[in-house]
């Protein structure tokens, strides 16, 4: 679904039974795409996603929207709408992924 290139490392993804913070976060994880290679796009149907850009940069898509998107900038991603981020320098570009569950509406 996200592209044969892209390594995730999932950094976090559960919470512990009790716990009263933090349940709506789904998954923390460290996204590294390699040199001209993409996360390919999709969407996700019931998470908002923050990508927070560490290292390197490209270009992500958010909708038809397509910007610039480099080291330190945090690019949101709404619930249910296709992104991916196009890795376009000659280095790898790594991303911190925060994703949390939107509470579905009734």
């Amino acid at each position: 679904m996200h592209g044969e290139k892209a390594l995730y490392q999932i950094l976090w993804g559960a919470v512990p039974q009790g716990t009263k913070t933090l349940k709506s976060i789904t998954a923390v994880a460290r996204i590294t795409i390699p040199p001209d290679e993409t996360n390919l796009i999709h969407n996700h149907s019931r998470d908002e996603q923050v990508y927070i850009i560490l290292e390197g940069g490209g270009i992500v898509q958010v909708g038809e929207e397509k910007t610039d998107a480099r080291e330190g900038d945090v690019v949101v991603l709404p619930v249910n709408v296709p992104h991916a981020f196009y890795n376009t320098l000659d280095n790898p570009c790594i991303i911190l992924n925060v994703s949390v569950r939107v509470p579905q509406q009734a």
